[in-house]
């Protein structure tokens, strides 16, 4: 069982009979303690695989950053281990996507006691699909994806949020779209159907209350596009294009009810997904000052796995998003 009192939990997380679960790219716990030892026990569950990957930070050395990779079964792992009692900061936050598998942190224990809780001023609430994940990033255009070739900590959202010192709370799954996609059983999967939910395909509720952002990133589109531009027997373009325009709207009207001075920032091109760039923008121009919108059209380079953003483009896109959000938030 899980005490999560002394901990800051990054990201859509639920706890349930002691279990404390992560779903989302990002989301994880963060503590501050002073002792000789901390362990930590984990497994993976549900999802396309049996595997999940979390990233364990001590005190912000991200170059000696540990890979946890577990399977299905109970694993128990050392985060710090030390002959003096230290102080230290811990972030162990997942790497995956919701869609793999989620991880269900059963125990935390320390040889020590637990200092000050971690505190952040700003949150990035992000919404979007394998762009913000990362998909691939690792990868080569004709590679396979696998869960080792996708690492959602260096994808341009987190690296993003991590710029400006905040916590990021996303809700992303690949090949989904706002209203529907190419890729996705059924083609009609809407993300829009999850906004408050804990992650993709999990019907358990999030209270959004419990986030308070400074800004709302939102990289969604591409898979609304791979549909309406491959429609089924007795739909057309025109229409499907705008049902995911109506869609997309309702996504910025639930963002203004719940947050309604807080800008968003509309991402498109990551996926060079030229076909969606004009109803991108027709989205933009309709609704920027209702909703307190900004546009931000940022091409990725198509090099990762299936034509995904590198590694490389992430960083670049990210160094482009992050001059953005400055002039936003005035920084």
């Amino acid at each position: 069982m899980i005490d999560v009192t002394p901990l800051f939990l990054h990201g859509r997380t639920y706890l349930q009979e002691g279990n404390l679960y992560l779903y989302n790219t990002a989301s994880g716990i963060e503590f501050n303690f002073r002792g000789k030892m901390a362990i930590l026990t984990v497994k993976a569950e549900i999802g396309q695989q049996d595997r999940c990957w979390l990233r364990v930070i001590i005190d912000n050395d991200d170059k000696n950053a540990v890979d946890l990779k577990f399977g299905a079964q109970n694993q128990e792992f050392k985060l710090f281990s030390s002959f003096n009692e230290e102080i230290h900061n811990i972030k162990v936050l997942k790497v995956s996507e919701a869609i793999e598998s989620h991880a269900c942190i059963s125990d935390l224990v320390i040889d020590g006691v637990y200092l000050d809780k971690p505190k952040y001023d700003k949150t990035f609430l992000v919404f979007g699909d394998s762009t913000v994940s990362a998909f691939g990033n690792l990868g080569k255009v004709d590679d396979e994806k696998t869960l080792d070739d996708t690492d959602g900590l260096a994808g341009f959202a987190y690296l993003t949020a991590k710029h400006f010192n905040a916590s990021m709370n996303s809700l992303n799954g690949s090949g989904w779209g706002t209203i529907f996609s190419f890729w996705t059983t059924p083609k009609r999967r809407p993300l829009l159907d999850y906004y408050d939910k804990m992650a993709p395909i999990v019907d358990v509720k999030y209270d959004m209350k419990q986030v308070n952002p400074t800004i709302v990133l939102i990289s969604l589109g591409t898979n609304d596009a791979s549909y309406y531009t491959n429609p089924e027997a007795g739909e057309d373009t025109p229409s499907l294009i705008e049902e995911f325009m109506a869609g997309y709207k309702k996504l910025l009207a639930n963002v203004k009810r719940d947050y309604p001075n807080v800008p968003i920032v509309m991402i498109y091109g990551v996926m060079k997904e030229y076909v969606n760039y004009q109803t991108m923008h027709e989205i933009y121009l309709e609704c920027k000052e209702n909703y307190n919108l900004y546009e931000a059209l940022i091409e990725g380079d198509n090099q990762g796995v299936s034509t995904h953003p590198s590694l490389a483009s992430h960083k670049e896109i990210a160094s482009k998003l992050i001059k953005i959000v400055k002039e936003i938030i005035n920084e």
